[in-house]
């Protein structure tokens, strides 16, 4: 009878010690986030990170969302109740915070015109990479490398940001000012 007790009390305690790391890294399950920036759904409510530009379909940055993960996969559900499925695959938590932020984000403190952008998924000149990143999310490529496993932080770090249009097709270039971090040229952007 003791040695059940105590064999039943290891297993309480290695299952709250469990539950308290999971809890205390990065995204908790079934916790309230905010779309980080325009997230590009593709057929089947499918988020990918090559955010294809020319998907005219999105989930709005800013959007409050449901994030919960099983293995691989995020699945982040709307206040509507729909849901979209993300491959987070091996990065998980540091390829899943490029997507989604704690903080909420309001776009109704920039300029008019950023606003627009931003609504439209469209960078343009005098952007910050904030702001472009909110309105085209993360660039598939840097200068440096496809950008898969770079953070938000190394993707805020560079200067040239590459986004892809579609599977064939000129790609979107977005170059920064090194000193101010704003939009001083733009190549393939329709509008």
């Amino acid at each position: 009878m003791k040695r059940t007790a105590v064999v039943n009390a290891a297993a309480v305690f290695a299952f709250a010690a469990l539950v308290l790391l999971l809890c205390g890294r990065g995204i908790a399950a079934d916790a309230d986030y905010y779309a980080r920036c325009n997230l590009k759904v593709l057929k089947g409510n499918k988020v990918t990170w090559l955010n294809w530009q020319a998907s005219p379909t999105f989930i709005p940055a800013g959007t409050k969302l449901k994030v919960s993960k099983s293995g691989a996969k995020a699945t982040l559900t709307d206040p509507a109740g729909e849901q979209y499925t993300l491959d987070i695959g091996s990065a998980g938590e540091k390829y899943l915070e490029k997507f989604v932020t704690q903080k909420p984000l309001n776009i109704d403190k920039y300029p008019k015109d950023v606003q627009e952008g931003i609504r439209e998924a469209v960078a343009r000149l005098g952007m910050t990479k904030e702001q472009v990143y909110i309105a085209m999310g993360p660039p598939v490529k840097l200068l440096s490398g496809d950008t898969e496993t770079t953070t938000y932080e190394q993707i805020m770090g560079s200067n040239n940001w590459i986004y892809a249009r579609r599977r064939m097709g000129k790609n979107i270039g977005v170059e920064f000012d090194p000193s101010t971090g704003k939009v001083i040229r733009t190549e393939g952007i329709w509008r």
